[in-house]
C-alpha cells in the first residue's frame, strides 16, 4: 500500500488525504472542502497527525472558491490551530501575489515596473485566510504555476496548471463562482444518449477562478495519478503536449481525479484521449446544476481505450443516469469510496 487516497466527504467540493512512503507516514492535503462532514472528518485526520506526531508535508489549496477552501478557513481559525504541523502550503492568493507577478514580468522582459490600478474585488474567505497565515507568521510557497517541479518527501510533483498568464488575469480580475443548492434537479443531461453527448461540441465556460486552479501530476515510485482541481480542459492539454504527450504518446496515470466535479465544462474528449487512465475519481454529491454531468462521463467513457472505472466519494445511483444498455456496452463501473479510500498499488498495471 504505497500511495492511499481518500476523498472525504465534501458535498459538491475537494477534500483530498494522498497516504504515501514506505511506512505510510507522509501526507499531503488536497483542499479544505465544505460542509460540516467534511469538517468534522478533516479534524479527526489533523488530530491523529498530532497523536502520532507526524506532519502534513504539503498543503495544497488548489483555488480560493468556497468549496475548496472553506474547510481550511475554519481548522485555521481555530484558536489554538498548530501550524508548525504544516511543513510546505501552496496558495496562490494574496497581497505577495501581485508582486512576485510583477517581479516576474520584470525578470522575462526587463521593463519598468508600472503600477497596476485595477480594482480587485476580492473574495472575503481568500482575504481572510491570507489574514489568518500573516497573524501566525506562515510562509506559503509563493506563485506556483505550470511547469514547476517539487521533490516532497520522495515525491515529485509536475504542475500543469496555472499559466502564468491566467494568474495575471485572475489577480487583475478576481470572480467566484458559487453554489449553494445540492439538490438535483432539470438542468441535468441524464436523459440524453451517451453517445450523442459524446458528440456534442466541447465549449469550454468556466470562471477566472477556476482557471486559476492548481492541476497537478503526483509520483511515487512506479505509481502516477492525476490531480486537476477545477482546471481548464485547454490549459491541461496545452502543458501536457509542451511535456510532449499527445493522444500517439498518452500520459499513462493509475488513477485521475476529474476536475471540477465533472463539469461538462471541463472535460474535452481531446483531453481524455491524451491519457491512457482506467480509474477516474468523482468528487461531489449531487448537485442542482446537475454535476456529475452525463456529458462529462461520456466524454470520458467514449474516448478510453479500455472500460472505466469511477470512484465515488459519494452513493449515486448511476442507473438513473445510464441505461442498462449502455453500461452493458461499454462496461463502465461506479465504485463508492469507503473510508479506507483508494490503495494505487491495486490499480497499478
Amino acid at each position: 500500500m504505497s500511495v492511499n487516497i481518500k476523498v472525504l466527504k465534501a458535498l459538491y467540493g475537494d477534500c483530498i488525504i494522498l497516504t504515501y512512503g514506505l511506512e505510510q507516514d507522509k501526507y499531503i492535503l488536497i483542499d479544505g472542502g465544505i460542509g460540516k462532514q467534511c469538517y468534522r472528518s478533516l479534524k479527526v485526520f489533523i488530530d491523529s497527525l498530532k497523536e502520532n506526531n507526524s506532519n502534513l508535508s504539503l498543503l495544497i489549496l488548489t483555488h480560493i472558491d468556497s468549496d475548496h477552501i472553506d474547510g481550511i478557513l475554519k481548522l485555521f481559525s481555530e484558536e489554538n490551530f498548530d501550524f508548525s504541523k504544516i511543513n510546505k502550503m501552496w496558495f496562490n492568493y494574496g497581497d505577495f501575489l501581485d508582486k512576485e507577478l510583477e517581479a516576474i514580468r520584470y525578470k522575462e522582459k526587463n521593463d519598468i515596473l508600472l503600477h497596476d490600478e485595477t480594482t480587485k474585488i476580492s473574495w472575503r474567505q481568500g482575504t481572510s485566510l491570507e489574514k489568518i497565515l500573516k497573524h501566525a507568521g506562515f510562509q506559503y510557497e509563493k506563485v506556483v504555476k505550470v511547469y514547476d517541479e517539487f521533490d516532497i518527501d520522495d515525491a515529485h510533483i509536475t504542475l500543469l496548471s496555472p499559466s502564468l498568464e491566467i494568474l495575471r488575469e485572475f489577480n487583475e480580475h478576481w470572480m467566484i463562482e458559487e453554489e449553494r443548492e445540492t439538490k438535483i434537479s432539470t438542468v441535468s443531461d441524464y436523459e440524453i444518449p451517451i453517445e450523442e453527448l459524446n458528440n456534442l461540441e466541447f465549449h469550454e465556460n468556466i470562471s477566472l477562478a477556476n482557471k486559476s486552479s492548481l492541476a497537478f501530476i503526483f509520483e511515487y515510485q512506479q505509481i502516477k495519478a492525476l490531480f486537476l482541481g477545477d482546471a481548464s480542459a485547454t490549459e491541461i492539454e496545452k502543458s501536457l503536449s509542451e511535456l510532449g504527450y499527445s493522444e500517439t504518446n498518452p500520459l499513462v496515470v493509475d488513477i485521475c481525479k476529474i476536475s471540477h466535479h465533472a463539469s461538462k465544462h471541463n472535460t474535452s474528449n481531446s483531453l481524455i484521449r491524451m491519457l491512457k487512465c482506467k480509474n477516474y475519481i468523482i468528487s461531489t454529491n449531487l448537485t442542482a446544476s446537475g454535476r456529475p454531468s452525463k456529458e462529462c462521463l461520456s466524454r470520458i467513457i467514449c474516448n478510453s481505450k479500455e472500460p472505466v472505472d469511477f470512484y465515488c466519494n459519494y452513493e449515486i445511483d448511476f442507473n438513473k443516469i445510464f441505461t442498462k444498455q449502455e453500461s452493458e456496452k461499454y462496461g463502465m463501473k461506479f465504485i463508492t469510496i469507503d473510508e479506507n479510500g483508494i490503495n494505487l498499488e491495486d490499480l497499478h498495471r
